[in-house]
């Protein structure tokens, strides 16, 4: 093993014993077997397991936000940063089924307790960017002028992770068991998604009053 190589497979290793058993039940000798290093060169790289942690779970969030940043820099509609940011996210989750869990044991056990900087910086680097597009999609009368940015925003990052985390229960709902949905129901589903939210922010084109009488008085 090329000491370059260790720490990403020492990250790869806790990510996926994290996701599976949450931080209390892994140890720092499993995650050295599964990533096939000594436990002190665990330490030597990332100094505890709190430390070690933090850093998967600071990595998880950076992928988010290394890919939003590529996106956002070509400068998209804001139809396009929708559908692009979807699309990103089934990429990244269906790419890495550990990432999906890992956010969900985070949020759940530890309240952001661990990754609070990274997602205060997705906020002020992406979400109020997407916020922004979508008002600038309002204003241009694309979408709907009634909802509010942020809840939409919300929404529109929120579907493909939740189809992730609950895999199981979403499993049983596609027929396909426990096991969770297969690779290609994740593809569609992240299709399905971006479809989804961009139809429910299109604006109506406006009622017209029919010129036919009521039922009543013909």
């Amino acid at each position: 093993m090329k000491d370059a190589e260790t720490p990403d497979q020492i990250l790869d290793a806790a990510e996926a014993l994290f996701a599976r058993q949450g931080f209390a039940a892994t140890t720092i000798k499993q995650i050295g077997v599964e990533a096939g290093a000594n436990p002190a060169l665990i330490y030597y790289y990332f100094k505890s397991k709190e430390g070690l942690y933090r850093g998967v779970v600071e990595r998880v969030f950076g992928t988010i936000a290394s890919r939003a940043g590529q996106l956002f820099a070509g400068d998209p509609t804001p139809a396009e940063a929708i559908a692009g940011i979807i699309t990103m996210q089934t990429a990244t989750l269906a790419g890495r089924p550990p990432m999906a869990r890992l956010i969900a044991r985070e949020l759940a056990d530890h309240e952001l307790a661990h990754a609070g900087d990274v997602v205060g910086e997705l906020y002020n680097r992406f979400f109020t960017r997407l916020c922004d597009l979508i008002r600038a999609g309002q204003e241009a009368g694309a979408f709907r002028p009634e909802i509010d940015p942020r809840f939409a925003a919300i929404s529109a990052l929120s579907l493909v992770p939740y189809f992730h985390i609950a895999s199981p229960v979403v499993g049983i709902f596609l027929g396909r068991g426990p096991a969770g949905p297969t690779a290609a129901d994740k593809q569609a589903y992240g299709r399905h998604a971006a479809e989804f939210v961009l139809a429910a922010l299109a604006a109506h084109p406006p009622a017209h009053p029919s010129t036919e009488p009521p039922e009543a008085e013909r």
